[in-house]
This record gives structure tokens, sequence and C-alpha cells, in this order.
């Protein structure tokens, strides 16, 4: 009889602690620039999803399955992002990935998530090429084009009274794509050039004879769009060889990776960038971001990085289209999330933001529709998962580290 007892008071606890634990996780990827030229970014918007999963796992997970994030490492490098998509697909079989920053290493890693059938929402590739990319509708950002972008660069350029400008970009589809879209808007206006427009190499030792065809024709201002570990060798090398113009910096250049950095005086003297000006994809609803970016804070440290937002955005759709596919009595696949993204991202539905899951889930639960405002921003996906609206920031070095100045509305 004793034995007996002991024994149902074990599977009691057994029982209570199967409850405790909850059902069996649900595992999305991540595909993130931890290393390479985008190093310095990687870490911060990592973060900003990881903030996510632990506010889904604190609201009681995906209506009761705890949510885990796999992080793989892409180099900044297209083959290694491909080969590190594939290892989530195939080993971890995960139904949604996060990722990847560069749009390179997205259009290579959506050559494996697009056939296998997995959704990819990148939170910082904003390549024009993303748009037209034959996806089956599996290829999503949580991040403005750079249609957007190059045109907002144009009109900071044209207010900086700026008339010849030359342009310095990484030749990979983010750079050729910021490059046209800035080139056609700046020309666009009376008597402003772009005079050159030099394409470089990422992780060269130096880009001395880059830098100097930038320089030809005294150009008002250089624009910048690369990757802060190479962006920094070509600020010094520029200073170097003499260059006295302006600086301006695209949404790669933003963050404690370049000021501190380049930006900070030396000697008595002021930082060579100090005043310079830049963009990148911004976050509209102030209150929000503020207590983001103070929760944030708290746990990981302050950081200027772009990017972490839509880190968390990306991370919380998927979560979000995962409960309404639970609660139809879907399976949680690729393809229920595909089909149940824009059902929890865009109107009509009750609004529900930032830190707002137990809400979120509840009303799923109930058969509610929702309409997911992020802290990036209304985050609806038009027909082709691009970011249907969105604002882009405009920021400026000072005082050796990155303030934000002002929002531009995009489209």
């Amino acid at each position: 009889m004793k034995k007996v007892v002991v024994l149902m008071a074990v599977a009691l606890l057994v029982g209570l602690s199967v409850s405790a634990l909850g059902a069996e996780a649900i595992k999305i990827g991540a595909l993130m620039s931890l290393t390479g030229s985008l190093g310095p970014y990687g870490p911060p918007i990592v973060d900003g999803a990881k903030l996510a999963v632990e506010q889904i796992n604190a609201a009681g997970g995906i209506l009761g399955h705890p949510l885990k994030l796999i992080v793989m490492d892409t180099a900044t490098n297209p083959d290694v992002g491909r080969d590190a998509a594939r290892k989530l697909v195939e080993l971890n079989q995960v139904p949604a990935i996060v990722g990847a920053l560069s749009s390179g290493v997205t259009l290579a890693a959506s050559s494996v998530t697009i056939p296998a059938g997995v959704v990819l929402i990148s939170p910082a590739s904003t390549s024009p090429g993303l748009t037209a990319l034959n996806d089956n509708d599996y290829v999503f950002r949580t991040v403005v084009s750079d249609a957007m972008q190059g045109g907002v660069l144009a009109r900071l350029a044209l207010l900086l009274g700026y008339k010849k400008v030359s342009v310095i970009y990484v030749n990979n589809a983010y750079g050729k794509g910021l490059d046209i879209a800035f080139k056609k808007s700046f020309e666009a206006f009376p008597n402003r050039s772009v005079i050159a427009e030099v394409p470089y190499e990422e992780n060269k030792a130096s880009y001395r004879g880059e830098v100097a065809k930038a320089m030809e024709g005294d150009p008002d201002a250089i624009l910048f769009i690369s990757y802060p570990v190479d962006g920094n060798k070509q600020i010094v090398e520029a200073v170097e060889a003499g260059y006295t113009g302006h600086f301006l910096f695209s949404d790669g250049m933003k963050g404690e990776g370049v000021a501190p950095g380049p930006a900070c005086p030396a000697n008595g003297k002021p930082g060579p960038i100090e005043g310079a000006f830049g963009t990148a994809a911004g976050a509209p609803q102030v209150a929000v971001a503020a207590q983001f970016n103070k929760d944030f804070a708290a746990k990981f440290g302050p950081t200027s990085v772009p990017y972490n937002t839509q880190a968390y955005d990306a991370v919380a759709v998927i979560a979000l289209a995962a409960a309404r596919a639970i609660a139809n009595g879907q399976p949680v696949t690729g393809e229920t999330i595909r089909d149940n993204l824009r059902a929890v991202a865009n109107p009509p539905g009750e609004v529900v933001t930032y830190n707002e899951f137990a809400k979120a889930f509840a009303l799923i639960k109930a058969g509610k529709d929702i309409n997911y405002e992020g802290v990036s921003g209304p985050v609806d996906f038009d027909k082709d998962g691009d970011m249907a609206q969105g604002v882009i920031e405009v920021w400026k070095i000072q005082g050796c580290h990155v303030i934000n100045i002002a929002l531009a509305k995009v489209p």
C-alpha cells in the first residue's frame, strides 16, 4: 500500500514537472554576422531577437510552447551564410529564420530556405533586389528598402549644400542597390552630380586606391556605403591622404563600431568625422522605442547599432503567426507561419505592441484578429514581403557618439 502511494506521488510530481515545463518547444533560427565585415553589428541585433524570445517565454510561451532561438554566425559571407541556413533547416528543422543582415547573405540563404518552405525574415537586408525575388512568399523583411533610404540620403545631401558627391560602396547587393538609389535621387536635383562611384571588396588590408579615386574631382562630400570594419580603414586613409571635405554615411556605418572610433578626438583635435551625418531605418513610435531602449540597455547595455528593433519585431511576428496557426488547429510549419504572418501583422485587428505578448496570445486564442505595431514601426507587409511604410532616421556624429536628430517618413 505504501509503495502504491509513493508511486502515485512520484507520478503526480512528474505530471506537475511536465506541466511546469510546458509543451514541446518551438525552435526558430537566426542568421547573424557575429564575425566578418558586419561583426560589430551582429551581437546587438542578436540581443534584440533574444529580448523578444525572453519576453515571449515570460508571457507563457506561444500558447504554452516555449520559444527557442538557435543562432548561427554567417561571418558576413554568402557561402558561410548558405551553409548556416542549411544546418538550421536540415539539422535543427526550424520553420522560420530571422536574418541575415547583409543583403548578399540573405539572398544566398534564401536559395536554401525557399525550396525548403522555411520563412526567412531579415531585420537588416535593405537591397531593392529582395523585392523581385521569386520566393513563393517565403522571404520577408522588417526593414524598409534602400529604394527609400537612397531618397532620404539624397535630400540630406541637398540640405547640407553638397553639389558634388563621390560614393564608396561595398561591392555587393546592398552597396550597389543603395548607390544606384542615391545617385538617381541626388541627380534629380538641379546642379547636383555623383562624380565618382567606387566599389570595394570586403576585408582588404587597405583601401588607399579606392579612397584616391573617390577624392578625384574634389567632391564636397564622400558617401560611405560601407561596413564598419572596412569603413573605419577608409576614413583613416582618406584623412591620411589629405581629404578635407565632408563625410556622409549610410546605415552600415551607424553605431559604436564607428563612433567611438575614428569619431573621437585625438591630440586635442576633433575627430575627422565629428559633425558628419548619416541615415538608417528608424523607429517612429517614440514612447515604445524609448521603453525598448530602456529594457535593452538594462539587460545588454546601450547601443546605437541599428536594426535591433527590427530583429525584435521579426521574432515577434513569427511567434504571433505560430500562435495563430496553433489556435486554428494547424501544425507550426514554415507554410503555416507564412500564411498567418499578414493576419497578425497587418490591419485590421486590435492593436498590440511592444511586450504585449500575453494580451496578443489571449486575443489569438479567443479567435480575435490582432494588428502588431512593432518597436520599429507598423510592420505591415506588402505583397512582396516588404515594409509598406516606415521611417528613415537622420543621425549625426557629435561628441564622439551617434546622436539621432530627425525622422523622415517613407514612402
